[in-house]
């Protein structure tokens, strides 16, 4: 190299690779990748023979509503009894009397936390209905604002109460996207809307005037939540929007994959040849995810399937960290045939590489002219990461270090 790069990492091992390399960052973005480079950093960091990632992604979580479960000795809202319904009340009235400068510190906490597990790219779901409007995905605006180049935001404006349930949601969706949301969201639309047929169309009507994609909460079950994914699928077929919808939890995915699955119209293999078709994505969240949720059939059947925390202490649930490694933990330990390599190999690409093909990164993986943002873990391999849980040792965020064993700089 000709000048002295503003970074080099030594001794990275990359998944896949045999040897170790040295990775060189210049003016943000990766210089080089070579056995040996001779030319000093200005900053040099030593992976010693571990692991050196792309940063990890974390393509659900709740930023909106974190920490809304914090501030007594145990956990608000963890009382156990409430139902969805129920909770989705709570959330309503949550929002509509929340302290803006509350919502925003709460969420640029979480943001930090989540930039010192080493997540630096996110997706997150803001809170609309026709009382609170726009309040809460300008809150989570600042955040990203304010936050800069070191973590990469989409905001999806979701209208949790239902766009056919309350009259002013679906304009509250509307002037979100206005107000810089990235994406439509939406949650249930034969169960929770009533209406599957007219709830698909509006936030297709919504997602098309804006050119926006789309990001769904389908928690429906069974028979009725495979018909929804399907109906998801055609809409997007028949709406030209083929790879710009994402479907969030799909538990019926779980239920279909069962041995004991009856033989209901739509049943996963046939399901899945519309949903390639449509280019529809998935996520699924550790805090929910079915035990037998088909994440490696959809991998190796070429199907984007990624994953997200989903909560942050809030109040639909007191767990969560913003840490996709624990997440992996979690997963590895509950999902049927995911604790061995292969099942925690496929589990890492969870958070990785279908993260990255899901929310579309531009230069995700190494190589050189990418965005340096890479990761120094304690561990020799992406089994040993999930396995360990230990928080990185280095997080690089566009070349420049921002966190250190947990510790922002």
């Amino acid at each position: 190299m000709d000048s002295s790069p503003t970074l080099v990492v030594r001794n990275a091992f990359l998944s896949g690779n045999d040897a170790t390399v040295d990775i060189a960052v210049d003016d943000g973005r990766i210089a080089a990748i070579r056995p040996e480079i001779e030319t000093r950093g200005e900053t040099e960091l030593d992976a010693e023979g571990n692991l050196v990632s792309p940063g990890l992604v974390d393509a659900h979580v709740h930023l909106d509503m974190a920490f809304s479960a914090s501030g007594d000795r145990r956990p608000r809202y963890n009382e156990g009894g409430a139902n969805r319904a129920e909770t989705i009340e709570r959330t309503a009235t949550y929002f509509a009397g929340a302290d803006h400068d509350e919502l925003v510190a709460n969420a640029r906490r979480a943001a930090d936390q989540a930039i010192a597990n080493g997540v630096l790219h996110l997706r997150t779901h803001a809170y609309v209905d026709g009382t609170v409007g726009t309040d809460v995905v300008e809150a989570v605006s600042t955040v990203r604002e304010a936050i800069g180049d070191h973590l990469d935001i989409e905001i999806v404006a979701f209208p949790q109460y239902g766009v056919r349930r309350d009259d002013g949601s679906a304009e509250a969706v509307r002037a979100a996207l206005d107000a810089g949301a990235d994406l439509v969201g939406g949650l249930d639309p034969a169960t929770l809307n009533g209406d599957r047929e007219e709830t698909v169309a509006t936030w297709f009507e919504i997602a098309t005037d804006h050119d926006t994609d789309l990001d769904i909460h389908i928690h429906e079950r069974g028979a009725t939540g495979m018909r929804t994914l399907r109906r998801l699928a055609e809409a997007t077929i028949e709406h030209d929007y083929e790879n710009r919808v994402t479907a969030s939890h799909a538990y019926a995915l779980g239920d279909a994959a069962s041995d004991r699955a009856p033989d209901w119209e739509g049943r996963l293999g046939d399901a899945m040849e519309t949903f390639a078709a449509a280019g529809l994505d998935f996520i699924t969240c550790y805090q929910s995810t079915p035990r037998g949720m088909p994440i490696r059939r959809f991998h190796d059947a070429g199907l984007t399937m990624a994953h997200g925390t989903d909560q942050v202490h809030d109040l639909w649930g007191a767990h969560g960290n913003v840490d996709a490694l624990e997440a992996m933990l979690v997963e590895s330990l509950t999902l049927d045939g995911y604790s061995t390599n292969k099942g925690l190999g496929t589990l890492w690409n969870l958070v990785t590489e279908q993260g990255g093909t899901l929310l579309d990164l531009d230069g995700y993986a190494f190589a050189e002219g990418t965005p340096a943002n890479l990761i120094v873990h304690h561990d020799p391999s992406p089994q040993w990461a999930i396995t360990t849980n230990r928080t990185p040792r280095y997080v690089v965020s566009a070349g420049e270090v921002v966190a250190r064993d947990g510790t922002l700089q």
